[in-house]
Parts: structure tokens; C-alpha cells; sequence
């Protein structure tokens, strides 16, 4: 039983164990040889007699050496693969992310934006492995992580069949996970470079509507029926229902290559206009920034404008107090330079930028200080006057900010600022 402090294959210190899934179990570890952290993740396997574990493991050494084929900035790359106790073990790049099945289940659907943003980079990843040959063959939720600096990687390449995890039908072992298999592949049929582009329309499509396409289920032979008939419930008519219905086309044979879909994410009907999200003292000190000074931007918000209108049944009655606002304003500052992406999600919907905007701001600065908070409500909203201290490379800026929350849908929202002093 390897445990943390372990070493594999004589260079690998596991260091915590960082995930775990019906593929393996992940850890943390450094490369004593190159001085590096890494990600391990020890295959795992139902129990299988001698001859059909020694078929396992030349398979997945096999499917190792194939995604160390791969260098793209949107995969998740492979750099060794070590024999412990009979079993491979996969030594790749360590990316401190979470995954977009854990993003949704923490913040719900994303915006048809940051929809297509992380789709187009799982896209241009997928178009490189397929002109290397490699399909991935279990493109869902869980094998995209999102990076706290916004980075997209697609991981796990060809691990699903190299570890034998599939679905059991009466025709044997398929490979990938039901609720985002596509048609042919449900049907017994060997997935292709077109199953892979199904397999990401539908896990965009559980990013913008909150469910697979086939619809939530732990039912795995339900959900495989439904996938063996196409059985696809449409996407919501929107900004990206049409590139959704062609990567999700039943027949193969009209879905978009991976590289067309890049194009197609790139250039998707503009969900909405863009905020404006740093107000004018950010942009003076950016280009302050930019011509050698030291100085400190602000705020993770758009420039002062009155809130976006909302509707009645968006505006319920506050059901916090103003301690309640005050804590979310400091959690929120807490987050800013350690979790950005977190932080961008207490922005409203509307007030948001393109995330991988925000993250390049916040990564400027060491820490953000919070001093005093004060809070009024304001009829249906809330209004906080929040003092912060920027550090950044050791020198600090104080600025004060009023910033406008909301309570929405039982949850408070921040949707408009300004710096103030």
C-alpha cells in the first residue's frame, strides 16, 4: 500500500493524494531527478487473473506512450510511465486546478461565453491529438480542469482503455462514461475522432444547461439506451444551441472535425455585451504599469454604472443582514489572488469579464488586504464601502470602493463598483 512519502519508481516522492476516481488514484509528487512537481496516478483495475492483468498493463504502457506523443499547451501532458508492483503508473504534468464537473457542481451552469472559451481550448487539444492519431476517447466534465489562473487542460488521454474502465453491455466492454458516450459507440461501435467531438458537445452542453444532453441519471443502462437511440434532449435555444446541435449530431458523419469546432467556439454569436469591469483608476494604472512604474490597480469589478436592471422575481427580499454582506465581502477579497476563479463567480452574470482576463489581473498582486467594511441596504439591494490595501512586489496602495450587491435567486451577487477614494 503506497502512502504519502512513498517513492515510485525510484525518483517519485508522493506527496498527498490529490484525486481519485474508477481509473486510479492521483498524488502530488516530486521528481528528486528533475526537481519538478508532478501528478502520479496509479491505475486501477477490477481484479483480473495473470494473463488478463498482463494484457492491462501493456495496454496502458501503450496508451502512455501514445499521449506522450502529445504536446499541446490544452493537454495535460504525459512525461513517464513507471512499473510498481505490476501496475503502471502515469507521471504527468501537475496542473493546481479543479475540474469543470467540480465548477458546476459548486456554481451551477456557466455563461454561454466561458461556455465556448473552455470548449474552443478542449477543442484545439482534441484537434492536435487527432492529427497525431490519438483519440481520447472519454471527453467529459471531469477530464477538463480549469486552472486558477484560467488555463483550460483536457487530461487523461486513452486512460479509460488503457485501464479497461468501461460500461458492460450485452456485446462486452465499451469505453467512456454513458451520459456522454455518443450514438455509434453506445451501439458497440469503436469510438473515432467524430465520438470525441460528441463527447465534448455534450459535456458543453451539461457546462450551459446544467445536465448531460441524455439527461441526469445514475441509471447507467438507461442512460445507455437513450444513447444508443440518439435520444438527445435539444439544447436550449441560444447563443450556442446551433454549434451544439451539429457537435451533437447522431450521425457521425456531420458532426464538425475538432479543428472546424475550434473556429466555431471562436465565433459564436456574442452572448452578451461585455462589461467593462475595471473602473477608470485600473486602466490609468495599467498603463502606468506598463511604462515601469510601481503602482497598484483595483477592483474586480466593472467601471460605475448603475446595476443591470432586474426582474421582480430576481429581486426577492434580502435574507441576509448587513453581517451577512460583510463576510461575503471580505470572503470575496480573500478569494481574489488565491481562487480567482472563484471570485469571479460571486459577480453577477451580467457584470462578469472573460475570466481569463480577470485572473490575469488579480495574478499581478501578492495579496489584497481588506480594512473596514460598512454596509446599508438600499431598498431591494445593498451597498458596501470597502477598504483595501494592494500589495504588489512589496509596495502597497490603499483605495476605498463602494461596491452594489444583490440578492438573487437566494444568493448575494456583487453587480456593480466604484473606487470612491
Amino acid at each position: 500500500m503506497h502512502k504519502s512519502g512513498s517513492t515510485v519508481g525510484g525518483r517519485y516522492a508522493l506527496a498527498e493524494r490529490v484525486g481519485s476516481g474508477a481509473m486510479g488514484v492521483v498524488w502530488r509528487a516530486h521528481d528528486a531527478l528533475l526537481d519538478r512537481e508532478v501528478a502520479v496516478k496509479q491505475l486501477r483495475w477490477p481484479d483480473l487473473s495473470p494473463d488478463e492483468a498482463r494484457v492491462a498493463g501493456a495496454r496502458a504502457l501503450r496508451e502512455a506512450r501514445n499521449a506522450a506523443r502529445l504536446h499541446h499547451p490544452n493537454a495535460v501532458a504525459v512525461f513517464d510511465v513507471v512499473v510498481e508492483d505490476d501496475r503502471p503508473w502515469l507521471v504527468m504534468e501537475y496542473v493546481p486546478a479543479r475540474s469543470l464537473a467540480e465548477l458546476l457542481a459548486d456554481h451551477g451552469p456557466l455563461d454561454h461565453a466561458e461556455t465556448a472559451r473552455i470548449g474552443g481550448h478542449v477543442a484545439s487539444a482534441l484537434a492536435a491529438a487527432h492529427a497525431a492519431g490519438i483519440v481520447h476517447r472519454d471527453v467529459k466534465p471531469s477530464n477538463v480542469l480549469i486552472g486558477h489562473d484560467g488555463v483550460v487542460k483536457l487530461t487523461d488521454f486513452g486512460i479509460s482503455r488503457a485501464a479497461n474502465d468501461g460500461t458492460l453491455t450485452d456485446s462486452g466492454m465499451i469505453t467512456g462514461t454513458p451520459a456522454y458516450l455518443a450514438p455509434e459507440v453506445a451501439r458497440g461501435d469503436q469510438p473515432g475522432t467524430a465520438a470525441d467531438v460528441f463527447s465534448l458537445g455534450a459535456t458543453l452542453y451539461a457546462a450551459s444547461e446544467g445536465r448531460p444532453p441524455y439527461g441526469s441519471s445514475d441509471n447507467s443502462l438507461g442512460l445507455l439506451y437513450k444513447a444508443a437511440n440518439g435520444d438527445i434532449t435539444p439544447p436550449t435555444p441560444g447563443k450556442l444551441s446551433g454549434v451544439l446541435t451539429r457537435l451533437l449530431a447522431v450521425d457521425p458523419a456531420e458532426r464538425p472535425s475538432a479543428s472546424d469546432t475550434v473556429d466555431l467556439l471562436a465565433n459564436p454569436p456574442a452572448d452578451r455585451p461585455r462589461p467593462g469591469w475595471m473602473a477608470p483608476a485600473i486602466a490609468a494604472t495599467i498603463l502606468v504599469l506598463a511604462a515601469g512604474a510601481i503602482a497598484a490597480a483595483s477592483l474586480t469589478s466593472p467601471t460605475a454604472t448603475s446595476p443591470p436592471a432586474q426582474t421582480d422575481a430576481q429581486l426577492a427580499a434580502p435574507a441576509f443582514s448587513e453581517s451577512d454582506v460583510e463576510d461575503f465581502v471580505r470572503d470575496h477579497y480573500a478569494l481574489v489572488t488565491n481562487d480567482p476563479l472563484a471570485a469571479w463567480e460571486n459577480l453577477s452574470p451580467d457584470f462578469r469579464p472573460i475570466m481569463t482576463e480577470y485572473t490575469r489581473f488579480w495574478s499581478q498582486y501578492d495579496t489584497v488586504r481588506v480594512g473596514d467594511v460598512f454596509v446599508n441596504k438600499d431598498g431591494e439591494h445593498f451597498t458596501a464601502e470597502v477598504q483595501l490595501t494592494f500589495v504588489q512586489d512589496g509596495a502597497e496602495t490603499a483605495e476605498t470602493y463602494q461596491l452594489r450587491l444583490h440578492t438573487i435567486d437566494g444568493h448575494l451577487e456583487i453587480v456593480a463598483s466604484e473606487r470612491i477614494a
